[in-house]
């Protein structure tokens, strides 16, 4: 009799182990959440330090690029006010000065707070985008000013909903042979490629 209750002993002490474990592995952060955010951390403080002024982008394809960067980091991370202003400022050394005219340095960056708040209420980021080859870059010259275009397909996540919106860059070079963003649109996925 005791050697059955000696048993049952060392069976239930080893059951309780192994839903201890059990409860230790369901509740336990995971080391990919925190490796995730080290390098979206690493990926804004990149961002924001960049100095664009000196290491300008070379071609119209490198130029969306980094904005795309910048505009997914908006809205993928948890930032400060200063993170915004810091990526906001870089963001608008990208744009043409007739595009910067629109708004003031103030006015874009409030309305990049309140746009980047909506985002974050509907729980709603840009998990990722993609880019046309350089051979999809067009470019043309109108009134003696060169102009480039190519779109960016920015997967946007909201919720466990993937939506796909397909948004063409179109840049003019500068004074300076600097390639800067005039406008975008977002445009139909069938029309993405441009003649």
């Amino acid at each position: 009799m005791k050697k059955y209750v000696k048993t049952i002993i060392i069976v239930s002490v080893l059951a309780l182990m192994c839903i201890a474990y059990f409860f230790y592995l369901s509740n336990r952060k995971s080391t990919k959440d925190a490796t995730d955010k080290s390098v979206w951390n690493q990926e804004v403080a990149a961002l924001t330090t960049k100095d664009i002024d000196k290491n300008y982008p070379e071609s119209p394809k490198e130029v969306v690029k980094l904005y795309a960067r910048i505009t997914k980091a908006y809205y993928k991370t948890s930032l400060t006010d200063e993170q915004i202003e810091a990526l906001g400022t870089n963001a608008r050394k990208l744009f043409d000065n007739e595009l910067k005219s629109k708004q003031t340095d103030k006015e874009f960056l409030d309305a990049l707070k309140a746009d980047i708040a909506d985002y974050n209420s509907a729980k709603r980021y840009i998990a990722d985008y993609t880019m046309d080859g350089s051979q999809a870059v067009k470019y043309t010259t109108i009134d003696n000013k060169e102009y480039a275009s190519l779109v960016v397909l920015y997967n946007v996540r909201e919720g466990s909903k993937l939506h796909k919106s397909y948004t063409r860059f179109v840049l003019r070079k500068d004074s300076d042979g600097k390639w800067k963003i005039l406008y975008w649109e977002l445009i139909n996925g069938n029309n993405s490629t441009q003649e």
